[in-house]
C-alpha cells in the first residue's frame, strides 16, 4: 500500500477509511516498515497511520525480542520486552497552553492484563525469569494498577520466578548485568525505552525486530510486524540502511502464523550472512541495503 510520506505530501491523504477497513478485515497479517519525515514535523502521518493501526486494531502486546547475532553482542544473550502497545503516554491526549503544557498517560485494566498475562506465559514457557518495570513509587495511579494486576497475576503463575522492579534501578541492572533478566513487561513508555536499550545488545536499532498483536482478537486481523526501528529520513534512498530488522521481524510473523519451519530458514540465512562477514555501515562494514540484502536471500535454500 502507497501510504507513505511521499504519498502524504503529495495528496494530503494519511490512511482512507476504506484502506483501513481493508487492512482489518481483509488481511490476517501486516508487515510494517516505517513512519515519519521532518517534512511533517507535527507527526501526524505517522500517528494517523501507525498509531491508529495499534489502537484501532486494539494491537495491545508488543513483542521486542533481543537475541545477538554473530559478531553483533554478547554471546547467549536472550531477553524479550513486552511492552503494552495502545494505551500510556501515547494515547495522544493532553492540551498546550500558555505556560503550561500537558500529557495525559492512560492505563485500562484490560489491556494492561492482556499485555501481563502475555508476558506470564512467555516467562513459563522459556522457564526464565519475568520482570516488571514500573515507577508506582511516583506514578501511583497508573504504575499502580500495573503493580497490583502484576502481584494478582503472579499468585496464579506460582511457576514463573517473577519480580517488579523501578524502571530507573532496572535499567542500572540492565547495563551491569543483561543476562540476569529474561522477559521484561512495561507500559507503552518505559517498553519503548527499554527495548531501544536492549537493541543496543544486538548491534543496535537496525537489527532489532518486533512483533505487535491482539490476544484477545483472533478472528480478524490481529498481528503486525515491524522493525523497531524508525525511518531515519537522513539516509532515506542512500542504500545504507540495514534490512536485518525488517527480514527478523518477517521471521517473527511466520512463526506468529505457525510456519515455524519458515521462520528459523529465514533466521538461519540473516546469521550465516553475518558469519560470512556480511556487515552493514552500522555493524562496521561496508555493504549496503541491496547488497546486505542479496547475501542474506543467496543464503536461502
Amino acid at each position: 500500500m502507497p501510504y507513505g510520506a511521499e504519498h502524504f505530501l503529495a495528496t494530503g491523504e494519511t490512511l482512507p477509511e476504506a484502506a483501513y477497513a481493508d487492512l482489518r478485515d481483509g488481511f490476517d497479517a501486516i508487515l510494517f516498515g516505517a513512519v515519519g519525515d521532518p517534512r511533517v514535523p507535527d507527526g501526524r502521518h505517522a500517528e494517523a497511520i501507525l498509531l491508529r493501526l495499534r489502537q484501532g486494531l486494539e494491537l495491545t502486546v508488543n513483542f521486542r525480542p533481543c537475541r545477538p547475532l554473530p559478531g553483533t553482542g554478547p554471546e547467549g544473550l536472550h531477553l524479550e520486552v513486552f511492552r503494552e502497545n495502545t494505551e500510556g503516554a501515547y494515547c495522544l491526549q493532553g492540551s498546550t497552553e500558555p505556560g503550561r503544557a500537558v500529557d495525559l498517560a492512560v492505563h485500562t485494566e484490560p489491556a494492561v492484563r492482556r499485555l501481563l498475562e502475555a508476558a506470564f506465559v512467555r516467562a513459563a514457557q522459556r522457564g526464565c525469569v519475568l520482570t516488571l518495570a514500573h515507577k508506582a513509587n511516583v506514578l501511583k495511579h497508573g504504575h499502580g494498577l500495573w503493580v497490583r494486576l502484576f502481584q494478582e497475576l503472579q499468585a496464579r503463575h506460582p511457576e514463573v520466578s517473577a519480580r517488579a522492579m523501578h524502571a530507573d534501578a532496572l535499567l542500572c541492572a540492565l547495563v551491569q548485568d543483561p543476562r540476569s533478566f529474561g522477559v521484561i513487561a512495561a507500559d507503552n513508555y518505559l517498553g519503548d525505552l527499554i527495548s531501544d536499550l536492549t537493541a543496543a545488545f544486538a548491534g543496535g536499532m537496525g537489527t532489532a525486530p518486533s512483533l505487535s498483536w491482539a490476544p484477545h482478537q483472533p478472528f480478524r486481523c490481529a498481528v503486525l510486524a515491524e522493525p523497531v526501528h524508525g525511518s531515519a529520513p537522513d539516509i532515506a534512498g542512500k542504500n545504507l540502511a540495514n534490512p536485518v530488522g525488517m527480514i527478523l521481524s518477517t521471521a517473527l510473523l511466520f512463526r506468529h502464523l505457525g510456519w515455524e519451519p519458515e521462520a528459523q530458514v529465514v533466521e538461519q540465512a540473516v546469521t550465516e550472512a553475518l558469519l560470512h562477514g556480511a556487515r552493514t555501515r552500522d555493524l562496521g562494514g561496508n555493504l549496503g541495503t541491496a547488497e546486505m540484502g542479496t547475501i542474506i536471500r543467496d543464503q536461502l535454500p
